[in-house]
C-alpha cells in the first residue's frame, strides 16, 4: 500500500476546502466541477497529509447531512519546526469550534482539537519529546529519552 486518503462526504466542498485552508494552512491541490458547475470533488494536502471531499447533496435528506462526521476523528502531526501553539491560535481566529485547547499529553505530545463545518474531529499534535514504550503503555510521563 502506497498511501492512505480519506474521501470526507461533506455538505458543501466550498465551504470545506475554505476551512482547511485558512484555519490549519493546508493547500488545495484540485477541485472538480460537475453540472452547473458546483465542485462535486476536491482535495487539499498539508506536508505528506492529504484528504479528499465529496458532495453528495442531492442524495442526502437533511437527517443523513445532520450525521456527517459523526463518530469521525483525525490526527494530524504538525513537523518539528512548527508552532502548535500559534497554529491553534490561527484555528481560534479564523472562528473554529475548539474541543480542547492546546495540552501536553503523556505520550510526548501537545495537542488540541477542533471540528470542521461537518462536525469531523481534527487533532492537530505535534511531538514534544520521546517517551519509551514501557513507560507509554502505562502513562507515565516518566522514562523520557532524548
Amino acid at each position: 500500500m502506497k498511501s492512505l486518503i480519506p474521501i470526507l462526504s461533506v455538505a458543501d466542498i466550498e465551504t470545506s476546502l475554505a476551512f482547511y485552508t485558512q484555519t490549519v494552512g493546508f493547500e488545495v491541490t484540485f477541485t472538480m466541477p460537475g453540472d452547473g458547475g458546483r465542485l462535486m470533488h476536491g482535495g487539499v494536502r498539508r506536508g505528506a497529509s492529504e484528504l479528499m471531499f465529496g458532495s453528495n447533496r442531492d442524495d442526502l435528506s437533511a437527517g443523513d447531512l445532520q450525521h456527517l462526521g459523526a463518530g469521525v476523528s483525525l490526527y494530524f502531526t504538525v513537523g518539528d519546526n512548527e508552532d502548535i501553539d500559534a497554529l491553534f491560535e490561527r484555528a481560534r481566529a479564523a472562528g473554529a469550534a475548539i474541543l480542547q485547547e492546546p495540552q501536553d499529553q503523556f505520550w510526548g505530545h501537545r495537542d488540541w482539537g477542533i471540528t470542521d463545518p461537518d462536525g469531523y474531529r481534527l487533532f492537530i499534535s505535534k511531538e514534544t519529546h520521546a517517551v519509551d514504550m514501557e513507560h507509554l503503555t502505562r502513562g507515565e510521563l516518566v522514562g523520557v529519552t532524548g
